[in-house]
């Protein structure tokens, strides 16, 4: 999953940069009110990590900005604005969750997988691909009730794949929902995952490739 940061506070971004990388997330960071917006308008994300006081635009307008477009990504904001009136302006603006500074880092990740669990428990939780099953919430893949284990690169690439399936995507499309901007996630990188994909599903599944196009997830 793809997490956005808009946050001017540099030592701050990099910590939870950081922090959720760690913990299996990519994440693009912005200082800049307006980079960040612009980026969102491009990009798709599944959370949105917000700032308030940003140059650039306020972190309230980007919220009004966000939620008047219709764009239903879940957002969090951080910020030092901490008073009552301050926290229900941001809640009714259209945040789902309001995190005041300072903070420890690990209540801002606790926060996210909270968000994006309640966020994918309004969509379907499990998807059967043959005898595999995938847990949205939690991320897990098994067969048979055991686990199977897929590092945060090998989950990210298998996410995307299976979001669409019988539909190709482009070396292109992959590197760039599963990196981030900082990252060099190279066409060639995502062909060596995609190798490990198969041989860690084995006949349960068939990935396509398509030359010059790209990778198909195919049902059997």
């Amino acid at each position: 999953m793809r997490i956005l940061l808009i946050e001017d506070n540099m030592r701050l971004a990099s910590g939870l940069k950081k922090i959720l990388i760690k913990d299996g997330y990519a994440v693009d960071v912005f200082h800049n009110g307006e980079d960040g917006y612009r980026v969102l308008n491009n990009q798709d994300y599944s959370l949105l990590l917000l700032d308030l006081g940003l140059p650039g635009i306020d972190g309230i307008d980007i919220l009004k900005k966000i939620r008047k477009s219709n764009k239903n990504i879940p957002v969090i904001i951080i910020s030092a604005r901490h008073k009552l009136d301050q926290k229900i302006l941001g809640l009714e603006t259209g945040a789902d969750d309001y995190i005041s500074k300072p903070f420890d880092l690990k209540e801002v990740v606790a926060r996210v997988h909270s968000l994006l669990r309640r966020s994918l428990q309004k969509e379907q939780t499990t998807i059967k691909l043959g005898k595999l099953i995938f847990n949205t919430t939690t991320r897990e893949l098994s067969q048979n009730g055991k686990r199977i284990h897929l590092n945060k690169r090998e989950l990210g690439v298998f996410e995307y794949l299976i979001s669409q399936v019988n539909v190709i995507f482009s070396k292109e499309n992959i590197s760039e929902h599963v990196g981030n901007f900082n990252d060099e996630f190279s066409s060639h990188a995502v062909e060596t995952y995609i190798s490990r994909l198969r041989k860690k599903l084995g006949t349960n599944i068939n990935i396509k490739t398509f030359s010059g196009l790209g990778y198909m997830f195919h049902m059997k």
